[in-house]
């Protein structure tokens, strides 16, 4: 082999090379799909930030917990506008002596402890808490929302993809088909009326072309919009497998799995906890509370006042506060939150039902699919073996070119319906997995899930 030849064929390999690799690059998949879209979604990190509030209330009332200390300090001029005789002045207890006015100066550090907020207060921080791992739930739910828009969106997409292949090679054969007819008649032996019905076919074929492009077109524009990737008409998408059906324990179990009914029923725990609350409302409010002071007083300046700071006293004591009459508003609350807990079971119930409704059309809907499927199966065997005898009477001159290319036609439309059925099947299996199953279907197609704060 001389250098020549070498040199030619490693190019040509390195040309074939670079040829093929964007087609690898621009391959996507469903699971490419499905990140690109729960990291570009707004509507993802909307219950992501409804999270971090959650989180940031039950902080902030579980503060209540803890004692309260404060310092505080206060510098002030003090004017005696009693201008009778009244021997020694006092100011705050402290004798200041006979002078009419004064600069004063104190600071004080107090604390107060509500020992009853662990029987009051404490509930209401649990209520927040429970209340976080609601909105967890109904951030899971959100992107299960966006998940089954985006399966249907990349199903079409794909569905029109398969009609737009076969639709091409059925109009192919058409022209043939046109053109053969064309010139049997232009020989005498076809009528008019052959050649303007085959031409309408191929009008009406290219017509319902230009419907799948349109509507191809119109699901990738969806598609980009919701992975904010820019996708090309020619890009390769991977198809749906057909024969990936889960198997589930029971309905009741998959709704009671699903993350809209955990919110409904976090948000019922929260509420009964509230309720606790509310109930407690009853009992006495009881605190500790302590102060201690500083006192300085001065009639030459504020500095000097402040100088002469001194210890003046402290108090500690409890405080037990007994409510008897307040016009019923806590007796008020307690009833509204009965009635809330009432209703939150109720809400539970319907979206039990609302859940359980989905599976099962979901489940009809496969089922049907299944039967469509086995037909198409058997039609497309028997138009098979329809297109290998006509091609063998073609051999032996009993068939034209014309009636192999009409077998033909027709084969690939059987074909089609076969493919676009699977692929519809393959389609439903996703939306029963993402709607029996949605925590698997993540880990699977995400990790370990898309509402982390």
């Amino acid at each position: 082999m001389s250098f020549r030849i070498v040199i030619t064929s490693i190019v040509m390999l390195f040309a074939i090379v670079m040829g093929i690799s964007p087609s690898y690059a621009e391959r996507v998949t469903y699971s490419d799909v499905i990140k690109e879209a729960i990291n570009n979604s707004a509507r993802v990190r909307v219950k992501i930030e409804d999270i971090r509030i959650a989180h940031a209330l039950y902080k902030q009332n579980y503060g209540s917990l803890y004692p309260e200390i404060s310092v505080n300090s206060r510098t002030e001029r003090y004017e005696n506008l009693d201008k009778r005789s009244q021997g020694l002045d006092t100011i705050s207890g402290e004798i200041v002596g006979g002078d009419v006015s004064s600069w004063r100066s104190s600071v004080y550090l107090s604390g107060d402890y509500y020992i009853s907020n662990w029987y009051k207060k404490r509930y209401e921080a649990l209520y927040y808490e429970k209340l976080k791992d609601v909105r967890v739930h109904e951030c899971a739910a959100e992107t299960k929302k966006l998940l089954q828009e985006l399966t249907d969106v990349y199903s079409s997409l794909m569905e029109g993809k398969i009609k737009l292949r076969y639709g091409y090679d059925i109009l192919q054969r058409l022209k043939c088909i046109f053109a053969l007819k064309k010139e049997t008649f232009a020989k005498g032996n076809l009528s008019y009326e052959d050649v303007i019905k085959s031409e309408a076919d191929v009008v009406n074929t290219d017509k319902e072309i230009a419907g799948i492009r349109k509507e191809l077109k119109e699901n990738l524009e969806k598609l980009i919009s919701y992975t904010g990737k820019a996708y090309r008409e020619e890009t390769e998408m991977a198809e749906f497998v057909h024969g990936d059906q889960r198997e589930f324990a029971s309905i009741s179990m998959a709704i009671e799995d699903t993350p809209e009914y955990k919110a409904r029923m976090k948000e019922h725990e929260a509420q009964i906890t509230r309720a606790k609350g509310s109930a407690n409302n009853f009992w006495p409010d009881i605190s500790l509370y302590g102060r201690y002071d500083y006192y300085g007083s001065n009639a030459n300046g504020p500095d000097s006042a402040f100088s002469d700071v001194r210890e003046a006293s402290y108090r500690v004591g409890m405080l037990i506060s007994i409510p008897l009459i307040d016009g019923g508003s806590r007796s008020w609350e307690r009833k509204r939150s009965v009635y809330e807990i009432k209703k939150l079971e109720e809400g539970a119930k319907a979206v039990a039902e609302e859940q359980g409704r989905g599976i099962k059309t979901l489940s009809a809907g496969y089922t049907e699919l299944s039967k469509a499927h086995k037909h198409y199966r058997k039609l497309a065997d028997q138009y098979g073996k329809m297109l290998d005898i006509t091609k063998k009477a073609h051999v032996l001159g009993e068939r034209s070119v014309t009636d192999i290319l009409e077998m033909e036609k027709d084969a690939l439309g059987i074909e089609r319906d076969l493919k676009v059925t699977e692929h519809s099947m393959a389609a439903y299996e996703k939306r029963f997995f993402l709607a029996t199953d949605y925590w698997k279907f993540m880990m699977e197609h995400y990790g370990d899930g898309a509402c982390k704060y």
